[in-house]
Order: C-alpha cells, then sequence, then structure tokens
C-alpha cells in the first residue's frame, strides 16, 4: 500500500498513532541518564526490536538475553523498551513494517514491561507514604509511555494506581475512594487532553482539597503551537520536574 493510500484509508488516525508511539515511550523516560547513549544498550534495543516483531517471542527469554547483555532491568524499561518503539514507529513510517507487525511488536513490548514492573507494585503505603494515579482516559493508544512513567514514579517510591483506556467515571470513584498525592494524565492527542481537562474539572468541583494535576504525553511533542488546558497544575514529560512539584507541594502542606 503506497503512502497515499495509507493517507486515504479511513483507519488512518488510528494508523497514525503507531508513527508517534516512540515519541509517548520516550518522553516519560529520564532522558539525562547518559545509557541512552551507550552503543551496548542500542544494540540490545535493536535485538528487542527484531525478536518483539517474531511471532515466537517469549517474555521470559527476552528478559533472560536483555539481562545477558549486562542491561539491569532499570535501564531496559528506561531506554531499551522505548528505543524499541521508536525503531517500529520509523519503520511503520518508512513503510518497512505493516500496521499488524506494529502492533504485534509493541504488544510484546508491553509484555515485556508488564514482565519487569510487576514485581515491584506495592498495594499499601503508609500514612505518609507517597501515592499517585496515572491515568489514560478512552481509547487512547498511547499506554506504553503512562506505564513507563509508572514503573518510574514506584522506583521513586511511590504507591500507584495505573488506570489504562479508562472512563471519567471510574477516575472520579478512585479518587473519591483514595488519597492521592498526583494524578497524571496521559495524553497523545488534542482531544484527548480536553477531555482529561474535563476529568479534572470535575475532580476540583468534588473535592475542594484535590490532588496535583499534571499532563503528559506525546500531545506536548506533536505540535509546539498546541495550548494546554489551563486545568492542569503542570504540562510536562520530564520525571524529575514533576517529582519536585510533588515534593515541593508535600513539604508545604
Amino acid at each position: 500500500m503506497s503512502k497515499n493510500d495509507k493517507m486515504s484509508d479511513p483507519n488512518t488516525r488510528q494508523n497514525n498513532q503507531i508513527s508517534k508511539l516512540a515519541k509517548d515511550a520516550m518522553t516519560t523516560a529520564r532522558s539525562h541518564l547518559a545509557s541512552s547513549s551507550n552503543q551496548r544498550l542500542l544494540d540490545a534495543a535493536k535485538w528487542l526490536t527484531a525478536y518483539a516483531l517474531s511471532p515466537k517471542f517469549d517474555v521470559q527469554e527476552a528478559l533472560d538475553v536483555l539481562l545477558g547483555k549486562g542491561l539491569n532491568k532499570d535501564a531496559i524499561i528506561d531506554h531499551c523498551i522505548p528505543i524499541s518503539a521508536r525503531h517500529m514507529g520509523e519503520d511503520w513510517v518508512s513503510d518497512t513494517l505493516s500496521f499488524s507487525d506494529v502492533t504485534v511488536g509493541t504488544a510484546h513490548l508491553h509484555m515485556l514491561l508488564n514482565n519487569i514492573s510487576l514485581t515491584r507494585k506495592s498495594t499499601t503505603h503508609g500514612a505518609d507514604g507517597k501515592c499517585a494515579l496515572v491515568v489514560v482516559l478512552g481509547q487512547e493508544q498511547h499506554t506504553l509511555g503512562a506505564m513507563i512513567l509508572g514503573d518510574q514514579l514506584r522506583r521513586a517510591g511511590y504507591s500507584l494506581k495505573i488506570l489504562l483506556k479508562t472512563t471519567e467515571a471510574e477516575v472520579l470513584k478512585h479518587v473519591k475512594s483514595n488519597s492521592y498525592d498526583a494524578i497524571c494524565f496521559s495524553a497523545g492527542s488534542e482531544s484527548a487532553a480536553r477531555l482529561s481537562a474535563t476529568c479534572v474539572n470535575k475532580i476540583r468541583h468534588s473535592d475542594k482539597n484535590s490532588p496535583l494535576m499534571f499532563l503528559g504525553g506525546s500531545i506536548l511533542n506533536h505540535d509546539p503551537t498546541i495550548t494546554v488546558p489551563p486545568e492542569f497544575d503542570l504540562a510536562c514529560n520530564e520525571l524529575d520536574v514533576l517529582i519536585d512539584k510533588i515534593e515541593n507541594n508535600l513539604t508545604r502542606t
């Protein structure tokens, strides 16, 4: 199928999200870590890309091979998986991968990420513990970055709840029955950002002591002219900035 045919396909909007997948994943990784430019890491990511596209993909074998290549689990999540996602997105844009191939490949990356991050999950936190909610509303396809962010927050000492492709009602239910220090919305499109802003407004109206509200995701990278809804306390894809904002708020409180 030619590129022109793709652009006229009724599924273009869904397909085009693949080309943005890497940005969503990469911008949630810690950009200041030098390991992202390490040749060993890049070689491992190249191997992961090829293996994730294989129908014989096995998540435990993938993890064992990457660990055998000298990577630790943090590097796999923060850098190797996002780089692999970027490779797939770029290959789709250049017509060397089909949409179905990329769908399978990214599903395998999700499996690998889950295999690692599930071992870190905690369901309780102390009276002074920090707790965050990561939200992806509606049918937003960009969930890999939100999951990477969740793992990073757990490593930073946060108890965490992640709601993927969820509803506004479900978010309000969780906020009502749990105490969160921050709610992080991930959006890959302007419509998803507006949907998230509407949810923020409802949370603030239902709870005067509502937590900090953040907006992140590939929406912040696609178009520099996009106006970020003012409902959020902060819009950024920098993990350290986000954590500093939360910590400063906790200190003041």
